[in-house]
């Protein structure tokens, strides 16, 4: 197979800089024909180029050379055979007939054509796809190369080339205005430049009737594979590329035995289509079975032509899922390694959209999903999903997107040959839903949307109802409230789940206390931006910096204050707050400040809120006499002499942190230290944490052993009344917590277990409570299912504990403070030789001494939870042993030991 990775492309791209310069002076003194149009393509005679290839040669030949640019010896012998002009694209007369036209057409990239003569020619990229993975800046795998280290240089020289070449690009045709954003900000191309025209690789999928396009699609598929067995269905599994890696969905021996087992039950045959450029062996496959067979980029280098002859795709983030949409058939999702590709490349839209909420990571549950996909009617969940897709991301479909290109070049070009006159301005466009009036009304903080009810605005860990026309942009999650809505980017998802919409009405900013927000048109559809309440004097990256200047060069006036933050401002919570109730009792003169990100962060009632980044925010941050944080200090914080700084961290320490883990980077090392000496003293709940926590910072300052001030409230079992009261469980309902820590390599709160099936599983008697780690509420949305409640944007765990009669978790310290209350814990830990020996490591090998059963299955979790109290009566004498090491004080009184060691230090004077 081909082999290309983005820091080889990047390799070439540097080395050639050179001749890049001398190409651009010859550029400036030959002139451009408007009679010679290019094109190429990066995986030979197909993608969007051919079918534009043909159709201009039929509308323009005449007037204008149409040459194909081959890419090799065999290529050109293909082109000729057609019939086309054609000449190599790399040596001389490549260069110079790219240099000559006026219109060059490309799929993959300026590559595509001899990219030493594309300078100041009409540019047409015709992309190989509709993005759903990050494209080139958006992408973190794009900016390597291959013989320079991962330096911040080496990206930004990278980052300027990329954008350079976007400004270069004079068309880049989208199939809806929901991809445009995406191309734009991918490419850094200007967006007059990215017009709707339709995928003109589509056409094919789009042109005649339902049954001709299948007759027409099993003829190219026999004509390439003529002695496939005649089946009752077709299944072709479509991986992506990974960046020169291999592909992880390559079946084992059992699982090749499986796959044929299937097929023949179903009378099913295989098409194993491996991108052009990926890696990784199927030929185990047809070694097996004739019913397996190989359609590799050698037999046809673009499949589209054929997907009317395929019954189910089965694939992982590959943009086949768009194309097939049109087809309207089922996808079966199987992403084996979703969060290491998550990490590496990252989507545009959440994977939950791209997949409907379906995808698999192992071979078996891929066969048990076909096996629904096939038995399921036209109105079956993948069906409907087929549809979504269909009718989100496509706004022409009447198989005409080759003659709206050619128009848009000629009328951009300015070049003569005129547009297509047969065809009606805008036919084939899909009607959509119009929104005309938008208003806010500040007394109620409500937005007015003309849009039937039914329709929300959604983000990821927020929805609010659109009710009689208008939303609330004020929430009380929990009873906390009325609070700002997360940041975010909330868009308007209809009644049938469609985000489609027309808006006619006028963007308008919104300014309120606990938020700001911005109303506007996005993507084909309406979107509020909701943000912290920040003036415009304090808002972005350049006004941070004017800020930080002057905070950091005046010293403001001492102020007999707390600087209290938790989680890095994502609430109000865990030891901060413990030892805030403690202030209140000894220090109530003392004022209370609260570093939170924005307005949906409840604050406790007589502290004041400071939203991070605001003018006030950043006095405060000077003129506090004691700041108290449980994570990093940002920003640059310099400390005043005035100042004290007691870190309590968040947890006792089963993993390794900072510059005790392993593998850990001069960089990181270096800022922990640092981060070390910005504290005056370190909290820890126990002994055997308090010298890991000094180690992980090299702190050499006191440690103050005196527990967790969050734990003293579960001393307190009378106060979980209320908390059940909130969340609106009853009392005959067993509550079962689960409460996993976060993974470097993965994005998703909750992604080892499959949560809505084990709420179920439970049964009616339970509910789940689920708490993602906190380092993962950016990026995670909330889980909603029967019996099962999203708790992760709960203000505090431990009123969680309080309420919980059985905890599940892994390598969480949340074990610790749980121990406390001498209640059921069970141990789900999937993945402990990959987090032990690979991403974290530990200080101890407690799990061997677990006060609880540790299970690696669902199965056997969901045994163990069941048989919880059992089990906790076997380990009783490991549930003491751990009361007496970690928790022996949790006694209620940490807090107020705490403000008396801060009193007694003179923090206060």
């Amino acid at each position: 197979m081909a082999s290309f990775t983005f820091g080889s492309g990047n390799a070439r791209k540097l080395l050639g800089l050179p001749l890049y310069a001398v190409s651009t002076l010859v550029s400036l003194v030959v002139p451009r024909s408007d009679r010679l149009w290019v094109f190429g393509s990066g995986i030979g005679l197909g993608e969007g180029a051919l079918p534009l290839y043909r159709l201009a040669n039929e509308r323009l030949g005449d007037s204008t050379r149409m040459v194909w640019l081959a890419r090799s010896a065999t290529e050109l012998e293909e082109a000729r055979a057609l019939g086309f002009d054609t000449v190599r694209k790399d040596g001389f007369r490549g260069f110079w007939t790219t240099l000559r036209a006026r219109v060059i057409v490309v799929t993959h990239g300026f590559g595509d054509a001899n990219r030493y003569g594309v300078r100041g020619g009409f540019v047409v990229q015709l992309w190989h796809g509709l993005p759903f993975k990050h494209l080139h800046l958006d992408s973190p795998s794009t900016y390597s190369v291959s013989f320079l280290p991962d330096l911040g240089v080496v990206r930004r020289l990278v980052g300027v080339g990329y954008r350079r070449a976007g400004r270069g690009l004079s068309l880049f045709p989208v199939s809806s205005a929901r991809v445009r954003p995406s191309i734009v900000s991918g490419f850094g191309v200007g967006s007059e430049n990215v017009v709707v025209t339709g995928d003109v690789r589509d056409d094919v999928l789009l042109a005649g009737d339902e049954s001709t396009r299948r007759a027409e699609a099993r003829s190219r598929l026999d004509h390439v594979l003529p002695d496939l067995p005649p089946a009752a269905h077709t299944v072709m599994f479509a991986p992506t590329w990974r960046d020169g890696g291999t592909d992880p969905s390559v079946p084992t021996s059992e699982e090749w035995d499986a796959i044929v087992a299937w097929l023949d039950r179903h009378d099913a045959v295989l098409l194993v289509r491996t991108h052009p450029l990926g890696r990784g062996s199927y030929a185990d496959g047809p070694a097996r079975s004739d019913r397996i067979r190989l359609l590799g980029p050698d037999l046809m280098r673009d499949v589209n032509p054929i997907l009317w002859a395929i019954d189910t795709v089965v694939t992982d983030y590959s943009s086949i899922v768009f194309d097939f949409a049109l087809v309207g058939r089922p996808v079966v999702f199987f992403a084996p390694d979703l969060a290491a590709y998550t990490s590496s490349r990252g989507f545009y839209l959440s994977f939950d959209e791209f997949t409907g909420g379906r995808a698999v990571t192992t071979w078996a549950d891929t066969l048990d999903r076909l096996d629904a996909a096939l038995a399921e009617g036209p109105d079956g969940p993948a069906h409907l999903h087929a549809r979504h897709l269909h009718e989100e991301f496509f706004d022409v479909v009447d198989g005409r997107a080759g003659d709206r290109v050619i128009d848009e070049i000629l009328a951009r070009a300015g070049l003569s040959g005129g547009a297509d006159t047969t065809r009606p301005p805008h036919s084939g466009a899909v009607d959509r839903p119009i929104v005309t009036e938008l208003a806010f009304e500040p007394g109620t903080a409500s937005l007015t949307i003309n849009v039937p009810d039914g329709a929300a605005l959604v983000g990821r860990r927020a929805r609010v109802e659109v009710e009689r026309g208008s939303v609330d942009l004020l929430t009380s999650p929990w009873g906390f409230g009325p609070l700002a809505l997360p940041s975010d980017t909330y868009r308007l998802v209809l009644a049938d789940g469609s985000t489609r919409v027309h808006v006619a009405a006028e963007p308008f900013e919104i300014r309120h206390d606990l938020f700001h927000a911005t109303v506007r048109e996005h993507a084909g559809g309406l979107v509020v931006d909701i943000g912290p309440p920040l003036d415009d004097d304090e808002r972005g990256v350049a006004a941070q910096k004017t800020l930080e200047r002057a905070y950091r060069r005046t010293d403001p006036e001492v102020e007999d204050a707390v600087f209290l933050e938790s989680y890095r401002g994502r609430s109000a919570a865990c030891n901060p707050r413990g030892i805030e109730r403690a202030l209140i009792d000894s220090r109530p003169s003392t004022r209370r400040y609260w570093s939170v990100v924005d307005g949906s962060v409840p604050v406790p009632e007589g502290s004041v809120r400071l939203i991070e980044g605001s003018r006030e925010w950043w006095r405060v941050r000077g003129s506090a006499r004691v700041l108290i944080v449980n994570d990093w200090l940002r920003k640059r914080f310099k400390k005043r002499g005035h100042q004290h700084v007691l870190q309590t961290w968040h947890g006792s320490t089963l993993k390794r942190l900072a510059r005790d883990r392993p593998d850990v980077s001069l960089r990181t090392r270096l800022a922990a230290t640092r981060e070390g000496r910005r504290w005056d003293a370190l909290l820890a709940q126990n002994e055997f944490s308090a010298g890991h926590l000094a180690s992980a910072y090299a702190f050499r300052g006191p440690v103050w052993v005196e527990g967790y001030p969050r734990n003293d409230e579960l001393t307190e079992p009378a106060l979980g009344a209320g908390v059940r009261a909130r969340l609106g469980i009853d009392d005959a309902r067993r509550v079962v917590l689960y409460a996993p820590t976060w993974r470097e390599d993965r994005t998703a709160m909750i992604d080892h277990l499959d949560v809505a099936t084990f709420a179920e599983a439970l049964g009616p008697d339970h509910v789940l409570l689920v708490r993602g780690h906190s380092s993962t509420w950016e990026h995670g949305r909330n889980h909603a299912a029967p019996g099962l409640i999203d708790v992760t944007g709960y203000p505090d765990v431990s009123d969680l504990m309080l309420v919980a009669d059985v905890l599940i978790t892994d390598y969480s310290s949340v074990m610790f403070d749980w121990v406390s209350t001498g209640r059921p814990i069970v141990f789900f830990v999937p993945d402990l030789p990959r987090y032990r020996g690979e991403l974290r490591g530990f200080y101890a090998d407690l799990l061997s001494e677990a006060p609880g059963p540790v299970v690696e299955t669902a199965d056997d979790l969901l045994h163990a939870v069941v048989q919880a109290e059992k089990h906790r009566d076997e380990h009783a004498d490991g549930i003491r042993a751990w009361q007496e090491r970690f928790t022996a004080h949790d006694d209620g009184r940490a807090g107020h030991r705490v403000v008396q060691r801060m009193t007694d230090a003179g923090w206060f004077d």
